[in-house]
């Protein structure tokens, strides 16, 4: 079961290395990330889905993703994952969808290595494909369809 829960960075009780940067927080997107266009339905979609870009990092530590959401300068979602048969601990989920996943994406990019191309993938999905129009009764041009099909191909080949 997820638990959304509120959280916001604690200025009294630092827990980074000194010098702590971007750079530190892309390498643990890198390791503990993902970055993935959701294909979710909607019975109200002219095709019967829609398109969104979602940047996430999972830990079991929670002030781990506080301080990743202080360094990258966005505020996303936090969700408890209640701890399961095997688990030792709960897991936490920090969340961005839309653009605040793509300015986390643009802000760590030039520090990844191995998300680097699903990186680019996303940033053109989120700029090319107009995501965040909305083309009102008719619906979103054909053209621009199918390139937003393509990227949600490509991200999901990527992985």
């Amino acid at each position: 079961m997820n638990i959304r829960i509120n959280v916001s960075p604690s200025p009294d009780a630092p827990r980074l290395p000194p010098g702590a940067s971007l750079a530190y927080a892309a390498g643990m997107f890198d390791g503990d990330g993902c970055i993935h266009i959701c294909k979710q339905k909607k019975a109200t979609a002219k095709r019967g889905h829609i398109f969104r870009l979602t940047a996430s990092v999972a830990q079991n530590h929670l002030g781990t993703l506080i301080d990743f959401q202080g360094l990258v300068g966005v505020g996303g979602r936090v969700y408890q994952q209640t701890r399961k048969g095997s688990q030792n601990k709960d897991t936490y989920s920090l969340v961005y969808d839309g653009e605040g996943a793509a300015e986390v994406i643009r802000r760590l990019r030039p520090y990844l290595h191995r998300k680097l191309d699903e990186a680019n993938v996303a940033l053109m999905f989120q700029d090319d494909c107009e995501i965040h129009r909305h083309f009102g009764p008719k619906g979103c041009p054909e053209s621009i369809w199918k390139q937003r099909e393509a990227h949600y191909r490509k991200l999901r080949n990527l992985k």
